[in-house]
Parts: structure tokens; C-alpha cells; sequence
């Protein structure tokens, strides 16, 4: 997610500025209020993204020549403007589909120790890695860096199971499958297992990658992605778009 690379040998001297994902990761920068607890922006200077705006003022910030300005992991701002900023973090364009890492305790291997937060449904991501010759890859690091990587999943390390089994301890969430016909109707399948059709159904989209893709033309989602740099117009998308329906139909053995 954050491309850091450093020597094995130096790795435990190296500052450990990844990304939060949930509150024992903010650990004593936590925001405690009358509002409740609260996210602080996570920051980082410099090796903004080409063409970054200010979330103040809104012009662009950043340099390819040097390390200038700061982004907080989830917003952009100038330098001169990082003092007018609230310290609370909005998380940034994508945050209707954000889980907020003051919204996950823990996480164990059973998707266990986490807090429920009624009001908003999150974006469940599964990707497929090796979808798209492998393309799917670039696009599982670019939904880390756009969400919370706790809400990021790769079907191809341990399938849909666990994310599903986090999520469904929300009132409602959406899923976003990215991969082709075989992964969508993987994570079916397992929403049938946990019988999570029978609470709030999630929503479900598809970000077809590869070829085959046919379920991803029906529902109006094209034949294929291959630019991760349109995720966060996709995000946007997603976040107005609409149900339509979809029979679905558990097969037995004859």
C-alpha cells in the first residue's frame, strides 16, 4: 500500500507510518470529545500524487522536484494551509464508503471484535489478484490506499469468507466485486453460506477485469476496466447508483 522498501536488516528501524486501520492502530492520537471518538488526520510529507488539490483552497500542491506540502493518508493540503484544517479527519472524497478506523477494535482471524456503526454502509472490496493477467494486483493496492485496507479483500488469499463475516455484523453494507463472472458468483455463494440474504441483503456491484465478463455487461457496469486511476470516480458512481434486481438460485444435487 505504501511502497515503502527497506533492508530486512534495517526494517525494524524503519518509521512505522502505514496506514491506520482500526483504533488500536491510532493508539494515544485518538480525539475524544463530546462527540465521541474521533480520527485525527494521519500525516505524511511530501510524494503527493500529480495534480493534487489543497483541500482548503483548492489549487494544486505537491512537487516532482522535492519533498513539499503534506497529504494526511485520506486528504490533500497545502503547507501554509495545514494549520486551517480541523484536526478531526473527514477521510477524504471516497468517505460515504469508508470504514473509519475508529469503527474496528480489532480484527482476528475469525473477523471477530468489531464495533458496529448503524448509521452508514460501508464498501466491502473483493478483488480477484489474478484477474486480468494479473492486473487485478495495481487495482487491490489502489482500493487500499483510497479505503481502509482492513476493508480490502484478495478472493485469491482466502476467499470472500472473512470479509463477509466482518461485514455482516453492520445493518447495512455494499459490496464491490472486482473480477470477472467466477468471482462474483464466488461471493454469492458464500453470501448464501452465511445466509446473509436473509438480514438487510447487501448491495452488490461489479468492476469487471479480465475478459468473460458477462454478468458486468447485463447490469450495465461494461465489459472491462483496466485504469485504476477512475476509482475514485467508480467510488463516486457506486455511491449514487441504484438496485436492480437479480435472481439468484441455490442449486442441489440431482
Amino acid at each position: 500500500v505504501c511502497k515503502f522498501k527497506a533492508h530486512k536488516r534495517c526494517a525494524v528501524r524503519a518509521t512505522n507510518n502505514c496506514k491506520w486501520t482500526t483504533l488500536a492502530s491510532i493508539g494515544k492520537d485518538i480525539i475524544e470529545d463530546e462527540d465521541g471518538v474521533s480520527m485525527p488526520h494521519q500525516w505524511l510529507e511530501g510524494n503527493l500524487p500529480v495534480s493534487a488539490k489543497c483541500s482548503i483552497c483548492d489549487k494544486t500542491c505537491g512537487s516532482v522536484l522535492r519533498l513539499q506540502d503534506w497529504k494526511c493518508l485520506w486528504c490533500k493540503v497545502h503547507s501554509t494551509c495545514k494549520e486551517q484544517l480541523s484536526s478531526k479527519c473527514p477521510l477524504g472524497q471516497c468517505k460515504v464508503s469508508v470504514i473509519p478506523p475508529t469503527a474496528l477494535n480489532s480484527i482476528d482471524s475469525d473477523g471477530e471484535d468489531f464495533i458496529t456503526v448503524s448509521h452508514f454502509g460501508p464498501l466491502l472490496v473483493f478483488v480477484n489478484s489474478k484477474s486480468g493477467d494479473n492486473q487485478g494486483v495495481k487495482f487491490l493496492r489502489r482500493f487500499k490506499q483510497l479505503l481502509n485496507p482492513a476493508q480490502v479483500f484478495d478472493l485469491m488469499n482466502g476467499g470472500p469468507h472473512l470479509g463477509l463475516r466482518l461485514f455482516q455484523k453492520f445493518d447495512t453494507f455494499r459490496i464491490l466485486v472486482c473480477g470477472g463472472d467466477g468471482s462474483v458468483g464466488w461471493v454469492l455463494s458464500e453470501i448464501d453460506t452465511l445466509m446473509l440474504h436473509k438480514q438487510v441483503p447487501p448491495t452488490l456491484g461489479v468492476l469487471p477485469l479480465g475478459t468473460g465478463n458477462d454478468l458486468a455487461r447485463v447490469l450495465g457496469w461494461g465489459s472491462a476496466c483496466d485504469d485504476d486511476t477512475q476509482l475514485p470516480q467508480i467510488l463516486e458512481k457506486l455511491e449514487r447508483s441504484g438496485r436492480s434486481g437479480l435472481a439468484h438460485r441455490r442449486k442441489s444435487p440431482i
